[in-house]
């Protein structure tokens, strides 16, 4: 009995202190798969000066690929692209409200940057930041019924990201985690129009390291 505790209390403690070396210092690249919740959208003409119209979408896929490296330091950085898309919902006027047919998506480049709070265990907090470009754009959108033609806009804008999340490292080379990233834009123009373009994102990853 006394020996096969000691073996297990030795094997604990081997584990606990390899863990230490989980996410080590090199390249790396990742994944990203989760669910993009959009913010409402005000959007303004400046055609129509004074009138803002509420826009909402349904939350839909968001998904990212990146390569980085990471730093003795704790720290790591990494270009990233990721990409999002949701579902147009309702228009809100005057307190009236429209259906909404169309999407909108957006294709970002990223620089972000991490800072991991490493400890004893496999597991490891960490928190997140970046900037970068995306390309926003409206695909499709109409009232049905209307007879309307569908609006189709783009426009490429400042990005940014903040985040938070944990990581649990499989083993020295593999790493899965979860993420909250809150994910804007500045305000893409399309003509005449300006709106807003944010949303609450939440991930899930893999992390390979070389």
């Amino acid at each position: 009995m006394k020996k096969t505790f000691l073996i297990t209390a030795a094997c604990a403690m081997t584990l606990s202190i390899s863990s230490i070396a989980f996410s080590a210092e090199g390249p790396y690249v990742s994944g990203n798969l989760g669910i993009a919740i959009p913010s409402d959208s005000d959007l303004t003409d400046s055609t129509l000066p004074g009138i803002t119209i509420n826009f909402e979408s349904d939350s839909g896929l968001a998904l990212g690929v990146a390569a980085g490296y990471a730093f003795a330091n704790n720290t790591r950085i990494e270009g990233e692209i990721a990409y999002q898309k949701n579902d147009l919902d309702k228009a809100s006027l005057f307190g009236v409200n429209v259906d909404l047919t169309g999407d909108t998506s957006s294709l970002a480049l990223l620089l972000n940057g991490y800072y991991d709070f490493k400890n004893a265990s496999a597991f490891t907090p960490f928190i997140s930041g970046g900037i970068g470009m995306a390309k926003v754009e409206i695909n499709d959108m109409n009232i049905p019924g209307s007879g309307l033609p569908n609006t189709n806009e783009d426009d490429t804008v400042f990005a940014y990201q903040v985040g938070v999340g944990v990581s649990y490292a499989v083993n020295e080379k593999v790493s899965l985690d979860v993420k909250y990233r809150y994910f804007g834009t500045a305000d893409p123009e399309f003509d005449t129009t300006e709106a807003e373009y944010s949303s609450h994102n939440v991930y899930a990853g893999i992390r390979v390291s070389f």
